[in-house]
């Protein structure tokens, strides 16, 4: 797939009926409503990979486009796997680096951070929160979406926006969205003063939003990046670090 990368198994491959399993597992733990195929396929061949230099003397990684004014290129550490105890005496490629259920119960149940339906499947770095989540939802299943650790922009990324533009890139998100739906100006200027511009406060601040504008504003701070598991495989590429 890349010249100079080597594409490092985590675990054993999974058949048809893991991938069965795993999706009604998913489904029963997270809410995930459908298991996307072409990440199951990928799961059946590869179960999780890492992405890493087959020359130590180059400083090579895998990259996608991001279209964030603050970061253009998001590096992709890996793709995470499904973990089963059969796999026992199965030493995985790194132990450090997380599975499929791990990441997912980090990411949706420690930190809230993924909206309903969405479910990471791999990490920009092992050390950052930013990650890489496809969509089990209807209105965009499939769907690819990059999140940015949000602590990272709120000293880099936000730092980066007002010195620059004058404006917070997701604030002004959340603000377009809004407006898009027709809300008063004077209610989501009032909201943001009272520091409350978050998709969840914004929520509980306005009645009756309209479902697909809660559904746009809790994927606020998500950006596409391609518009299916192959498609996000087939725009990755080799950057020089």
């Amino acid at each position: 797939m890349f010249k100079n990368i080597d594409v490092i198994p985590q675990f054993p491959s999974l058949t048809p009926d893991d991938i069965l399993d795993v999706s009604n597992r998913l489904k029963e733990r997270f809410g995930y409503k459908k298991f996307p195929r072409e990440y199951g396929d990928f799961l059946q061949e590869t179960n999780g990979c890492l992405f890493s230099p087959n020359d130590e003397d180059l400083e090579i990684g895998i990259q996608i486009k991001t279209d964030l004014p603050f970061i253009q290129k998001a590096n992709v550490a890996g793709i995470f796997g499904v973990w089963y105890d059969r796999f026992d005496g199965n030493e995985p490629s790194n132990l450090n680096w997380p599975e499929l259920f791990a990441s997912n119960e980090n990411s949706k149940e420690n930190f809230d951070v993924l909206p309903d339906n969405m479910m990471s499947f791999a990490y920009e770095e092992e050390s950052f929160g930013s990650l890489f989540a496809i969509s089990t939802d209807q209105r965009d299943f499939g769907q690819v979406y990059y999140y940015y650790d949000n602590y990272m922009y709120s000293i880099v990324g936000r730092k980066f926006m007002l010195e620059k533009y004058g404006y917070c890139y997701y604030d002004q998100k959340l603000l377009n969205t809004l407006e898009k739906y027709g809300f008063d100006q004077g209610q989501v200027k009032r909201t943001n003063e009272l520091a409350q511009f978050e998709p969840i406060q914004v929520i509980n601040n306005f009645e009756s939003l309209p479902e697909d504008c809660k559904f746009e504003l809790l994927r606020n701070e998500f950006v596409p990046v391609a518009n299916s598991f192959n498609d996000f495989m087939a725009k990755l590429t080799e950057d020089d670090l």
